[in-house]
């Protein structure tokens, strides 16, 4: 059993090194401009949960869902020279929507401050 320091920096090794083989080593052009956001492993060390954010629309969140998903047997081989561990981790993506959240909830707001900008000139300026 590992401890939480042990876990958090296996997790941020998986990290770093899986976004630098997503950069250097996939040549896909349906790739897309993948960021890794986050990586958690389970305490047993066998599944590795790696959480990304695509630059684009649906359409291409889609494309570059499906190249991660063709590319961990590449992933893996090319990870294996940087794990210590008895076995490489089982990898898992996951879309990270939290950045698009928070842009729906930015333009929410805005929406609401020129709402309320529009409303306090129209009854200031009574005709």
């Amino acid at each position: 059993m590992a401890d939480n320091r042990r876990l958090q920096r296996y997790a941020d090794l998986l990290k770093r090194r899986v976004g630098e083989i997503i950069e250097f080593k996939i040549s896909d052009p349906q790739k897309g401009m993948i960021t890794l956001t986050g990586a958690r492993v389970s305490p047993d060390l066998r599944i590795a949960s790696l959480n990304y954010t695509v630059f684009g629309d649906e359409v291409q969140r889609k494309k570059s869902a499906e190249v991660l998903k063709k590319a961990v047997p590449l992933i893996k081989k090319e990870l294996k020279p940087y794990i210590t561990s008895r076995f490489l981790p089982d990898l898992r993506f996951f879309y990270d929507d939290s950045l698009d959240y928070a842009n729906h909830i930015d333009q929410l707001l805005k929406k609401i401050n020129d709402d309320s900008g529009n409303n306090e000139a129209a009854s200031a300026n009574p005709d």
